[in-house]
């Protein structure tokens, strides 16, 4: 067992983070993610606000930014990379595998998440590690159905997907629709 790369948030002041919001409820939600994120992986925990995209009558938000908790890897952690060169980030996400599954399943399950989820949003360093990823795959001959786990299931978002949220920060009016956006893993 090897421990894999895993995405992070790395702030930038003028950056957006594309994802999902879940709702949690109760102490014992709480207290396994505190046991799984932060004593087992080393996260630590900040708050932020989050701005729906879709807004619905089952969300219980009107569209307005609402808090979110968050764990992120910091440079303290002990499982801490740093910066990798794409080639060397392949070769470890290749070889890893713990006892959540392959690397590769991570590193492929971000990417569909990304394209089928937040088709606004692209990652560069996701599309050029899933490239690099494939052909060391390719290379060594390891089958893609060694690497991958069940299909898992789907979470079923809200209904109202016509109802989106203009995007109401400033400076995205003088970003280009087809926008890049980097997220370090």
């Amino acid at each position: 067992m090897m421990p894999g790369r895993v995405a992070t948030l790395v702030e930038d002041k003028e950056g957006i983070t594309w994802g999902c919001a879940y709702r949690i409820a109760g102490p014992t939600a709480l207290d396994y993610l505190k046991q799984r994120e932060c004593k087992l992986g080393g996260y630590i925990v900040e708050y932020t606000k989050f701005f729906p995209r879709v807004a619905s009558a089952n969300s219980g938000h009107s569209g307005e930014a609402f808090p979110v908790l968050l764990y992120i890897a910091s440079d303290e952690n002990d499982q801490w990379a740093g910066e990798e060169t794409v080639i060397s980030l392949a070769r470890h996400i290749v070889d890893a595998r713990g006892s959540c599954g392959h690397n590769i399943e991570y590193l492929l399950r971000l990417a569909t998440f990304m394209r089928e989820e937040l088709p606004d949003a692209r990652m560069i360093i996701s599309l050029s590690s899933r490239r690099w990823v494939r052909q060391l795959m390719s290379h060594r001959k390891i089958a893609m159905s060694t690497v991958m786990g069940r299909p898992p299931q789907r979470i079923r978002r809200d209904s109202h997907e016509e109802t989106r949220r203009p995007i109401s920060f400033e400076f995205t009016s003088r970003v280009p629709e087809t926008r890049l956006r980097c997220l370090n893993i």
